[in-house]
């Protein structure tokens, strides 16, 4: 079996700490590469149904397009993915205001989340299957969140084509909690295309139509004759082309779907196909929502690997995660976090060839 991890050197921030980048190999050669800045997941390496290995996620060449970045390409986000309206938060008749990072609201954590931080990195050479550990303590107050939170995220790639990840943390405080990963999925072989092409299946009836801030309206709505309906498999672009109110304030998708039966992990949350590739990603996870975004506002300005430039809906972001706002939504699932718990939330991506 080589399952293996290899560490190199990725560059140096401006404070002089050294960032690394932790590849993850399975013995089907199937690679994932880890900064341990951002917890960053920067490329994931598959096969194409011809055998041909290429990555299927955008992201850059070198550290300092990382740190220039707005897009949290390829990031954990945290404390809290997603908005909070006015980001402001109560809890016992007490408020909270977080950074405002965009315009009002606090947007994945604050203009310092957790895709800035150096996370402190470890790695099991005993263990029989490729496994990263990266740790972070993330003080009282941090973006103006109540308790220490201390964080572990754990990285494991299967044979079976798996890459799981396994959140946990615990605060001192009440606090509210909600982390995901951002990364950026293109399943074809060179990235020039959007993912107009790519086929999409969501495992949701209901989504959560937003208000012209990108807030939720806190209802839950019918899928059903919208362009939100992914319950039976639709071309991302047959539905971007839709003539949906709740796609022009968004300027595309940048909505969470309920997830029916969220605890059922038999069967994927939401599924990609490329038709021309070969390639299928399937996404699990207990969270009760999951955010699709359709990469609405990427940019012919920014250049990624390689110096290809990106552009409007070249990928797609599948984020496992707590409702939007929903520390300020009584009717959705609590995401409020007691010093006695421990706050669990694993997301897997499973990655295979449709022939």
């Amino acid at each position: 079996m080589l399952n293996k991890i290899m560490r190199q050197p990725f560059g140096t921030l401006p404070d002089g700490r050294e960032v690394y980048e932790f590849t993850l190999t399975n013995s089907k050669g199937v690679s994932v590469g880890i900064l341990n800045y951002g917890a960053i997941i920067r490329c994931i390496r598959t096969p194409n149904r011809h055998g041909y290995f290429s990555d299927i996620t955008l992201g850059y060449d070198d550290l300092q397009s990382y740190l220039n970045d707005t897009s949290k390409m390829g990031a954990v986000v945290g404390r809290f993915a997603n908005r909070i309206a006015g980001g402001i938060i109560q809890m016992d008749d007490k408020a909270f205001q977080l950074d405002q990072n965009e315009g009002l609201n606090c947007l994945h954590g604050g203009s310092a989340g957790f895709n800035s931080v150096l996370w402190n990195a470890s790695i099991d050479s005993k263990a029989p299957i490729s496994q990263l550990k990266l740790q972070h303590v993330s003080p009282d107050g941090d973006q103006g969140f109540p308790g220490a939170l201390n964080i572990q995220i754990t990285y494991t790639l299967k044979d079976s084509n798996e890459l799981i990840i396994d959140f946990e943390a615990s605060s001192d405080k009440k606090t509210v909690v909600s982390l995901t990963m951002h990364p950026y999925f293109n399943l074809s072989d060179d990235h020039k295309s959007t993912i107009g092409d790519h086929l999409l299946t969501i495992r949701a009836d209901k989504y959560l139509p937003l208000k012209p801030d990108l807030i939720p309206t806190g209802e839950k709505t019918s899928v059903e004759n919208t362009a939100f309906d992914f319950r039976l498999e639709k071309l991302i672009g047959h539905g971007l082309g839709m003539n949906d109110e709740q796609l022009k304030i968004a300027a595309g998708y940048d909505h969470c779907f309920v997830v029916n039966k969220q605890s059922d992990w038999s069967k994927p949350m939401a599924a990609v196909y490329h038709a021309d590739s070969g390639r299928t990603l399937e996404v699990f996870s207990n969270a009760p929502g999951i955010q699709m975004y359709s990469s609405n506002f990427l940019s012919e300005s920014v250049s990624g690997r390689g110096g290809m430039r990106f552009k409007k809906h070249n990928a797609v972001c599948l984020e496992p995660q707590e409702f939007p706002n929903a520390p300020n939504e009584a009717s959705f699932p609590s995401a409020l976090l007691n010093p006695e718990e421990i706050y669990k939330h694993t997301i897997s991506f499973k990655f295979g060839i449709q022939e």
